[in-house]
């Protein structure tokens, strides 16, 4: 329990108030330092925040750095037979198609197997081969194996088949499929001493998908057929029955104009931020621990370095060309019309601007990414600016902690003196008060 001082009793000098005066008037030094402090770690909050924003715009960009997504097409089509989707290699096109066979995966059934427990024994041996194409396992089956055991062994084989068990209210049969549709993938069964009939249960092989575009034949292993039509997947459901289906490809600007809205939007954003915190122009930094700060400069500046590089040759080359340019502050704008035309006029530069060509040429979303991954990485900018806000607050309460230790020094001296001061003062007044009269 701390002391109780009353102080001037002897003098009747308040003595506590000219103490409190006093170390009010000292903590001039521990208010800075104080106020640093909060400063520091409002900064610190920010650029966690500033981290926030540069990882939205990495997924901005991310949805922009292959020409896949950049692609601004789309694909219809008239039956729910054959449905279409299409990527940024795609053209514009119509296409008549005929499904007359799907796709299926090998699947057959074992005899009923004798047994109502599926851990009960099989009384079963030999070898159970399988091949699906050129690969092959052969299963050794012991005569203690059950059930679970079977299907355990075939499952772990390495093929790309599976097992499980089937009960139709009286005894186990066990089921064996493949895991992939086509020709290629079928699977074949050998058995060797077992008599499990896999070969008497069969339900369907593996066979291909067939189908004709425009009169055209065409086969599949798998129903999502790809590669036929430039840039589109048809992902076939059934057998067309009411005539062919007709798939459409057209333009897209709308999705691509879509996605640059957004990484305008999460651009502008980083950089507002920025400035805010670090100040801009007439703009005032809201934390004077950021005011100018370097760091936060240097980001909006390689940001800025990357949106001005040049891609590929001919009409359009950069963003600016195509209708994405820098404001005078720093943030982006988009130009629908100036885009619109460029994508009417020449929608593969636009692309190549964007995203390259996915090989030896990068695009500006490309060049922006890795930008933005270096800077929120471990070691980026701002991770160290952050690291070295978090050393400045540890050494800004180190600083606090000595400051206050110091007033509470001088508190203690302060005390001190005026004790014995007001003990001087009540001795000199019982001596004067026994003088006589």
């Amino acid at each position: 329990m701390p002391a109780i001082t009353f102080g001037g009793v002897g003098s009747g000098i308040d003595t506590e108030k000219i103490i409190s005066g006093l170390i009010s008037a000292s903590q001039g030094p521990l208010q800075q330092v104080t106020t640093q402090q909060a400063q520091t770690q409002a900064a610190i909050s920010s650029m966690s925040d500033i981290g926030n924003l540069l990882s939205k715009l990495k997924d901005s960009l991310t949805a922009l750095d292959t020409t896949q997504e950049v692609g601004s097409f789309k694909a219809s089509s008239n039956s729910s037979a054959v449905a279409v989707s299409a990527s940024g290699s795609a053209k514009p096109g119509s296409f008549k198609i005929e499904v007359t066979h799907l796709a299926s995966a090998y699947k057959a059934y074992s005899d009923a197997l004798g047994v109502t427990q599926s851990n009960q024994a099989l009384n079963q041996s030999g070898t159970l081969s399988l091949a699906v194409g050129d690969k092959t396992a052969d299963i050794a089956i012991a005569a203690g194996d059950s059930l679970d055991t079977v299907i355990g062994k075939i499952n772990a084989s390495g093929l790309r088949v599976s097992a499980t068990s089937f009960f139709d209210g009286k005894e186990f049969r066990m089921q064996l499929r493949g895991l992939d549709t086509g020709k290629v993938n079928d699977v074949v069964v050998t058995e060797g001493g077992t008599a499990f009939g896999f070969i008497n249960n069969p339900r369907s092989s593996g066979e291909d998908a067939e189908l004709t575009i425009d009169d055209f034949k065409v086969t599949s292993k798998s129903n999502q057929v790809t590669g036929a039509i430039s840039g589109v997947t048809l992902a076939l459901t059934a057998k067309t029955t009411d005539g062919p289906a007709t798939v459409t490809i057209d333009n897209d600007p709308d999705a691509f104009t879509g996605k640059l809205n957004s990484l305008v939007s999460t651009y502008n954003a980083v950089v507002n931020r920025i400035h805010q915190e670090a100040g801009f122009g007439s703009i005032k930094a809201t934390n004077p621990a950021l005011a100018g700060d370097s760091s936060l400069r240097s980001i909006t500046g390689r940001l800025n370095d990357m949106l001005t590089k040049q891609v590929g040759s001919g009409k359009f080359q950069t963003l600016r060309s195509i209708g994405l340019q820098l404001n005078n502050d720093g943030t982006l704008k988009l130009d629908s019309a100036k885009l619109s035309t460029a994508l009417q006029q020449d929608p593969d530069a636009v692309t190549k601007i964007i995203a390259g060509d996915d090989s030896n040429v990068k695009g500006v979303a490309d060049l922006m990414l890795s930008v933005t991954n270096d800077l929120v990485s471990a070691k980026g900018a701002l991770t160290a600016r952050k690291d070295g806000l978090a050393a400045r607050s540890k050494s800004l309460n180190d600083r606090a902690a000595t400051e206050q230790k110091r007033l509470d020094q001088l508190e203690e001296q302060l005390r001190k003196q005026f004790t014995e001061m007001d003990s001087t003062v009540a001795a000199n007044n019982a001596l004067i008060n026994s003088l006589p009269k």
